[in-house]
């Protein structure tokens, strides 16, 4: 069978087989050098070459040196490389020189993840005319000498996560001499603030993140405009100037997302500026109690259903351990009149984590207020963790009678306040059509499939017509 297998693989272009290959580790590329004469020499040919640490746990560094210099320097593209400092912790920048004056003249995306691994890049990755792609992600990345020349022409996308490297001067300089780039993104720890964001280096941005800074934007003229900017996501900022913040937002026609902290977020309650194409945003905050959650959203999207009349998504973040996740995503639908006095009436679809107690008495809350809901899907974040208990509403929600009609749960575990909530659904819900429903299994997890399968069977479906779909919920690693 594997003979077989190898036959049909080797008839493929070699074109295809590359592409193929550039979706692996480059571990497990140069392993492949061992299958055949054909394909002893066809991964020097890979246009990616994607090195982590964590593949390694010897002679890593052996192995960067030897597969770099073996790599034909006229196909190599991207670049990636990931460290860990426990595992080796040598700076990096002798070889992105190598990568850089083996295949200077081909390489378009170098993606670097030092994590706390000290780094420093060489000047001539400054100048490097074909680069299109940087993404630097680490707390000790430097320069080896002071920035005074950067020329990167063709520089779309650049990403600078946690890391100091560039101060107020050398930022301006870097985004000044970068007339294609469409994507920014900066985030720094706040006790490495420098002044402010002007947004007038970079007036292409189609996508600008900024966390971490002092100020989110000083225009430093009122002509400045952002005429492609769809993009925006602020947060963490030392002092946040509402002011200059409006007079953004009056400047980016085509905005279409935005992202904002809580705390930041009321100058759009105020905001007196039509905002036609804005679809989507998104508030990160800390959601204590289900009044809150309701409040946050009769505000905006009373507010957005005015100045934004393409709005159609609204979400709510929190924070936690250093990544954002969502608590709650809501769609609204098309208005049933031109003034609806129930914004709640226009919200169609809502997701929502399960993390603790308090979310299941939000979802309890919010089935109450959403009264036209078709869609439901959940998801529990953490690994095998469910509801310890679930309280129903007092009284049957409206929704669960006359409108939901799919329901989806990832992460389902069968057991305590996860079983009480499907079952409720499952019983009120009158006109359920779907109900997808994705188990984590585990060896030690009494109950599995067939235990799940049962109950779901037995419990009494206020739908005739609902069809119970039941599968594995394979959690990425991220979210474990």
């Amino acid at each position: 069978m594997t003979k077989k297998v190898c036959s049909c693989i080797n008839e493929l272009p070699d074109d295809l087989i590359l592409k193929i290959l550039s979706f692996l580790s480059t571990k497990h590329v140069v392993v492949t050098s061992l299958l055949s004469k054909k394909w002893k020499s066809l991964w020097t040919r890979v246009p990616i070459l994607k090195y982590d640490v964590r593949d390694h746990t010897r002679f890593f560094e052996r192995f960067l040196d030897k597969s770099l210099l073996s790599h034909q320097s006229h196909v190599l593209e991207s670049l990636h490389v990931k460290l860990s400092v426990t595992l080796w912790n040598k700076d990096i920048g002798p070889w992105i020189s190598t990568a850089l004056h083996h295949h200077h003249c081909h390489l378009r995306e170098l993606e670097i993840d030092a994590c706390i691994v000290h780094t420093l890049l060489p000047p001539e990755l400054f100048t490097c005319k074909t680069l299109v792609v940087l993404k630097l992600k680490g707390k000790v990345i430097d320069v080896e000498a002071p920035l005074t020349k950067v020329c990167l022409p063709s520089l779309k996308t650049l990403h600078i996560d946690h890391s100091s490297l560039f101060d107020f001067g050398s930022l301006q300089m870097l985004l000044s001499n970068c007339n294609f780039l469409t994507d920014l993104m900066v985030i720094r720890e706040s006790r490495f603030f420098f002044a402010e964001f002007d947004v007038s280096w970079c007036k292409t941005l189609v996508a600008l993140k900024l966390e971490g800074l002092k100020d989110v934007i000083s225009i430093s003229s009122s002509a400045v405009c952002l005429p492609f900017l769809k993009t925006l996501h602020v947060a963490r900022m030392v002092d946040f100037n509402n002011d200059s913040f409006c007079r953004l937002l009056s400047k980016c026609p085509v905005l279409s997302d935005l992202t904002l902290e809580e705390k930041t977020s009321d100058v759009l309650l105020n905001l007196d500026i039509d905002m036609p194409y804005l679809q989507t945003l998104s508030i990160i905050t800390r959601v204590d109690d289900p009044k809150h959650l309701c409040s946050l959203m009769t505000n905006y999207t009373r507010k957005l259903a005015i100045i934004a009349p393409s709005f159609k998504f609204f979400n709510i973040q929190e924070f936690v351990y250093a990544r954002y996740r969502y608590i709650v995503r809501v769609r609204l639908g098309v208005p049933s009149t031109l003034e609806d006095a129930n914004i709640f009436c226009r919200i169609v679809h809502l997701e929502m984590n399960i993390c603790s107690e308090r979310h299941g008495e939000m979802l309890a809350d919010l089935l109450l207020c959403f009264i036209k809901l078709v869609v439901l899907k959940l998801e529990n974040v953490y690994l095998l963790t469910p509801l310890c208990r679930w309280e129903p509403p007092s009284l049957v929600p409206e929704c669960l009678l006359s409108s939901l009609e799919a329901l989806e749960w990832k992460g389902y575990t069968g057991r305590y306040g996860d079983k009480d909530v499907v079952s409720y659904l499952l019983n009120h819900a009158l006109r359920l059509k779907t109900a997808k429903i994705f188990y984590e299994s585990y060896p030690y997890v009494v109950e599995g499939k067939q235990q799940i399968e049962e109950d779901l069977a037995s419990m009494p479906r206020g739908s005739k017509s609902c069809e119970i779909l039941l599968n594995e919920f394979i959690r990425s690693k991220a979210n474990c």
